[in-house]
């Protein structure tokens, strides 16, 4: 083992627990050091609950097996972590004796099967892997992965419903789960349940899939998963709009939504604006391997450096403008994608919009997984989180006008603790869906510390803590989700943050999924606290 084992509760049978994960996964898996433990513990929410006393890491499904069983003979609590991108607490235990499984040398991409298009990996896999993968098949996953896709593994997508780039979310074309119970036992889910090794049909009875999909890590830890893929378009055209009237840009979004032909619809603000024409410019080879990529993704190697071109016209015109949208339209032929594109160019017209270089949607789609510390570092090295909030298309102006007036009101006290917002909006699955993101000066925790890039690093590595301004945007975040809660918004990644208990009352919802839980974990062991189930 990597150092001593550290205090634990006397009450509690962990060191016996620690010897057996050491026979099950080997000394060098069992990670003891007060750094590893704090780093697997830290979230990006910059809430503090608990350290876990070790971090195990299994290496394939026998590994998950034993160690769930080993864990309910000595009731230890376990947490499975993959990524460690959550901003929800999902992975950061609320129970002392806690033991994370560190679940990313899980990371096989099992098989890509293009006769019966279908792709099963391992949960450690990350989007970037499976993208890089896949690419040179022709084929994907419609749901492309998470921005934060670097990193963010398939496991921790599903147990928190991922959305990202493309028009879906995770569940879109699941077929199904393997999942190992807090007992030990195994379960397969939807189209795996009755043909784990060549799953096709997911509806064949009752489906289970939706369960062990955005559980928070509840119910069991996934250990595989199965998706039908499909052809790539041949068509994509990409646009930009800028917009000075976020109203108007707002119903352009729902307006785009209903017409049901774009892809992706996202819009950035004026902060964001800037971190894009702050990036440097980066190396050579770099900037190359950019280069190829574009026109890889493009229906033909004349789009591909017309899309280029469209790049070099370079993101300073966004500086111009305090909000943006950007709209991917994907079609079987670049001729219906470029009509589609068409038709948008006309819609946001009308709503005021001005057309722009449409370089941001062409470098998502070809590098769509980039360095994710720097999203997590601020322009002057401050911390941040966002929250989500997703809403019917006709409550999307409301949520909007809402939030914004929350800020407002607490403007004054916002300046005087540093800190200051930014939104992103995004139209997924015919709903409008906002993400405020709040950031404040201090220092990097471990976790930012780790994933920051070297630059930040080296500039901001040495910020001291702020401790009340850390307080006050906690607090601001908590106080932003409770009053919007009466808009009924749906949130991903619940994690142990969001109130789905209230979310569900009315009716027998909450008393099926606690039963749930009683059902497959009676000692309350996996994941203590998880969606709020304790």
């Amino acid at each position: 083992m990597s150092a001593s084992v550290p205090d634990l509760p006397s009450a509690a049978s962990l060191p016996v627990f620690l010897a057996e994960a050491a026979s099950i996964v080997g000394d060098a898996a069992v990670l003891l050091g007060e750094a590893e433990r704090r780093h697997h513990s830290t979230d990006f929410s910059e809430i503090e609950l608990e350290i876990a006393v070790a971090v195990v890491i299994p290496r394939n499904r026998d590994h998950i097996v034993a160690l769930a069983r080993a864990a309910r003979l000595h009731r230890v609590p376990l947490v499975a972590r993959g990524g460690g991108m959550s901003y929800t607490l999902t992975y950061v235990p609320s129970r002392s004796g806690t033991v994370i499984l560190d679940m990313t040398a899980m990371n096989r991409i099992l098989e890509i099967d293009l006769k019966d298009l279908r792709v099963t990996v391992e949960p450690g896999v990350t989007w970037k892997q499976l993208d890089a993968a896949l690419r040179p098949t022709g084929y994907r996953v419609p749901f492309l992965g998470t921005y934060s896709g670097e990193k963010a593994t398939v496991g921790g997508g599903l147990g928190n419903n991922a959305t990202g780039h493309g028009a879906c979310d995770i569940g879109d074309h699941l077929l199904g789960i393997e999942v190992v119970l807090p007992d030990g036992r195994i379960v397969q889910t939807g189209a795996r349940a009755h043909a784990a090794s060549q799953p096709g049909v997911r509806g064949y009875g009752p489906d289970f899939t939706g369960l062990f999909t955005h559980d928070a890590g509840a119910f069991g830890i996934k250990t595989a998963a199965s998706f039908r893929l499909v052809r790539r378009p041949a068509g994509v055209a990409f646009r930009s709009y800028g917009f000075r009237d976020e109203a108007a840009l707002i119903d352009a979004m729902c307006e785009t939504t209903r017409l049901g032909i774009a892809s992706e619809i996202t819009s950035f603000g004026a902060y964001h604006h800037r971190v894009f024409a702050a990036q440097p410019k980066p190396p050579p080879e770099e900037m190359r391997a950019m280069a190829r990529a574009v026109v890889a993704a493009a229906s033909s190697r004349w789009r591909g450096y017309r899309n280029l071109a469209e790049m070099a016209r370079g993101l300073g015109r966004l500086l111009d403008w305090p909000r943006s949208v950007t709209v991917i339209c994907d079609d079987w032929t670049q001729r219906g994608a470029d009509a589609n594109a068409r038709t948008i160019d006309a819609l946001m017209r009308r709503r005021g919009g001005r057309r722009l270089p449409g370089g941001i949607g062409i470098a998502l789609r070809a590098q769509p997984f980039f360095e994710i510390g720097s999203l997590m570092v601020g322009l002057e090295g401050e911390s941040s989180f966002p929250s989500n909030f997703t809403v019917p298309l006709s409550l999307a102006s409301e949520l909007a006008s809402e939030a914004r007036a929350f800020f407002a009101e607490n403007s004054a006290q916002m300046q005087c603790h540093g800190v200051h917002t930014t939104t992103l909006y995004i139209c997924i699955k015919g709903t409008f869906g906002m993400e405020p993101i709040i950031y404040w000066p201090d220092r990097l925790n471990v976790l930012r510390h780790a994933t920051a890039l070297p630059v930040h690093r080296e500039r901001f590595g040495g910020v001291a803590p702020q401790p009340e301004a850390r307080a006050y945007a906690i607090d601001l975040r908590a106080r932003l989700v409770a009053r919007l809660e009466r808009l009924r918004p749906a949130h991903y990644q619940t994690g142990k943050y969001y109130p789905l208990r209230d979310a569900l009352a009315g009716h027998a919802g909450w008393d099926l999924l606690a039963g749930f839980k009683r059902q497959v974990d009676p000692d309350g062991h996996m994941n203590p606290g998880a969606l709020g189930l304790e």
